[in-house]
């Protein structure tokens, strides 16, 4: 008698449609005003002499909207204009402001801390994070797709940036993040996102892929009392200078390997990020300069944190209070 193969029974995941659709027709509307809260809480220095400079807020209010809607900055103006009747900002910058406030080097280290304080409205739904990286190319005739997985010597990573993101896997917020050259290894930036992340929000397990199995991750996040679900290599073996949280980890990959890979491919969020990020607002970086392209790249992480807290107002009712998260966030200087 023939026996019939039983199909795997698929996975369906639940939507409320209606508050779904709430936070899509409302996006626009409310990330004109979360990004305006989230620019206030940017001190301002203090100038005795000279013509005043264009405030450091409205600058950065600019920039996200130059993002967000995916235009070049001179393209943006008339968007900047209305901005300024609203009252969003005091004054609409030229275009070249624009550039050259991306072009300088103090704005990656603000926008780094911006980042993470427009994630911590959502730090009581995040307690599970997952790290990776993908590459932003810096001209539009080039795929990542093809620069990573090819092996001609014609093809390059020069031409790209690296994003390294650790998210929430429920939100997809991006909780810390590094921009770095498109050759750089993902293992030596985990540490400084991981750092961040403990000092701000509560871990309780972390994920990502073999990339990531190195020694000293899994005793990083052991420290910040959380589980490594980070898969191991075909030829993975437990040795005698192996700490005991990787040969643990490795026990538990070994004999209970549905079990973790349920906690694992929680991973599969941030992919699910990058796709957010590059069908949204774009795959391609439009400045020149390295500097300018990490800040431009930062920038867009920013604005899809906006998003994801649009979606959770309606969806979770989270209240977001930029200003209270200032209070909270704990500075971390690698």
């Amino acid at each position: 008698m023939e026996t019939q193969a039983v199909l795997p029974v698929e996975t369906k995941y639940s939507q409320n449609w209606h508050k779904y659709n709430l936070a899509k027709t409302h996006e626009k509307r409310m990330f004109y005003q979360l990004l305006h809260e989230l620019c206030q809480i940017i001190p301002e220095p203090d100038y005795k002499f000279g013509r005043p400079p264009i405030p450091i807020k409205d600058m950065i209010f600019c920039l996200g909207l130059k993002l967000y809607s995916n235009y070049s900055g001179r393209k943006v103006m008339s968007d900047l204009v209305h901005a300024e009747r609203a009252n969003y900002i005091m004054k609409s910058p030229h275009f070249n402001t624009l550039t050259d406030f991306l072009a300088c080097d103090i704005t990656y280290d603000l926008l780094q801390k911006i980042l993470t304080i427009s994630a911590m409205p959502l730090k009581e739904l995040e307690d599970q994070f997952s790290i990776d990286s993908s590459g932003f190319g810096s001209y539009q005739y080039e795929r990542w797709q093809r620069v990573r997985f090819s092996r001609s010597y014609e093809v390059s990573s020069r031409n790209y940036l690296k994003g390294h993101v650790c998210i929430g896997t429920r939100t997809n917020v991006i909780v810390s993040a590094e921009a770095t050259y498109g050759n750089l290894s993902d293992v030596k930036q985990a540490p400084a996102l991981l750092e961040k992340v403990g000092k701000n929000f509560n871990i309780k397990e972390v994920s990502a892929d073999k990339a990531y199995n190195a020694h000293r991750i899994f005793e990083i996040i052991e420290e910040m009392n959380a589980k490594p679900f980070i898969a191991f290599k075909s030829n993975a073996n437990p040795g005698k200078d192996s700490p005991e949280i990787w040969k643990r980890m490795y026990d538990y990959f070994v004999l209970n390997r549905e079990s973790f890979m349920k906690h694992y491919h929680k991973r599969s969020n941030v992919e699910t990020t990058f796709a957010m990020i590059k069908l949204r607002l774009g795959e391609f970086l439009k400045c020149k300069n390295y500097t300018s392209q990490r800040n431009e790249l930062l920038m867009k992480f920013i604005c899809h944190n906006i998003t994801c807290l649009v979606q959770e107002i309606f969806e979770s009712d989270v209240h977001v209070d930029f200003r209270e998260c200032m209070k909270k966030y704990v500075e971390v200087k690698i």
